[in-house]
């Protein structure tokens, strides 16, 4: 099922649908491992102190001060300073960037979403993506091909990558010594 997110290139607002993500499980297919006894599945759970079994979901968690009450409200700090929630991308408009195509190399891909539909113009895009609420979006790349009705959305993690060149020599082998060679020691003087 697609989900429509709304972008904001140059003053005006683009929306793509974005598919489900490509995964293992989408490329190489799943097998599901279901243990049984006598005919019926077992299910996880904890084992308490008197031998009896507490199903997994009957366990929940709170978040409680040194003396045992709840807390109202979390802050969450993020490098010494409070951060705040921000929307989901498919609540929230973000803005999108052109960048040149050598931005693909240096982007290291986590996540990758098929875009079915999109009135984004070929080229490529950085923005930012959280599939939920959270405190830090992920970087994302905008991939939309020429010519083509392929275009992907790529979540990850932009690094800091210098390229110098296409191409790199090594002169490990080649390179020749331009000292002189120093005299070789003979260990029979002493």
């Amino acid at each position: 099922m697609a989900k429509p997110i709304s972008f904001n290139l140059a003053g005006q607002k683009l929306t793509i649908e974005l598919g489900s993500k490509i995964d293992k499980r989408a490329l190489y297919g799943n097998a599901k491992r279901i243990a049984e006894k006598d005919g019926q599945a077992l299910e996880r759970g904890l084992l308490l102190a008197d031998g009896s079994l507490l199903p997994r979901n009957a366990v929940s968690s709170v978040r409680v001060d040194p003396d045992g009450s709840p807390i109202a409200s979390i802050e969450t700090l993020i490098d010494g300073k409070a951060a705040s929630l921000q929307a989901s991308s498919f609540d929230d408009t973000r803005d999108l960037q052109p960048v040149p195509l050598t931005e693909l190399l240096s982007f290291a891909t986590r996540d990758v979403y098929p875009i079915t539909q999109t009135d984004v113009p070929a080229g490529l895009y950085r923005t930012e993506f959280n599939y939920r609420a959270s405190y830090q979006p992920h970087d994302a790349l905008v991939l939309v091909r020429p010519n083509t009705n392929t275009a992907f959305l790529l979540v990850g993690v932009a690094k800091q990558s210098t390229l110098l060149a296409l191409q790199s020599s090594y002169e490990f082998f080649d390179a020749q010594d331009t000292e002189e060679e120093a005299d070789e020691l003979d260990f029979s003087m002493v």
